[in-house]
């Protein structure tokens, strides 16, 4: 495993990505299979630290629901759209707030 030069991400292959997240290579190799995760350079087949946050995460959902490879895609995509979602709401929470001014009584 080693560091990227240009970011401050770790970058390790494929058998360091099976192992760190405790899973058999043909599991990973179905999430790559599924575009759950993608190599970030194809030749080489090396993964970044949040493609092991994602694996890690599958794994955790293939464990606690018995979900399998699809259904973990379509789990963590909707996980995904409700972070932006929740994120969205902070952002418009946090804007300036908005004035309503009765007019009814005016003419």
């Amino acid at each position: 495993m080693k560091h990227s030069t240009e970011l401050t991400d770790l970058i390790m292959s494929f058998d360091e990505l099976v192992a760190a997240c405790g899973q058999e290579p043909h599991w990973v190799m179905a999430l790559i299979d599924e575009n759950i995760i993608e190599y970030d350079v194809p030749e080489q087949q090396q993964f970044s630290g949040y493609q092991l946050t994602t694996v890690r995460r599958a794994s955790r959902l293939s464990r606690d629901f018995d979900a399998s490879v699809p259904a973990i895609g379509l789990i963590l995509e909707l996980l995904d759209e409700l972070e932006q979602l929740r994120q969205l709401k902070r952002q418009m929470d946090n804007a300036a707030p908005i004035i309503e001014v009765d007019i009814s009584h005016l003419k």
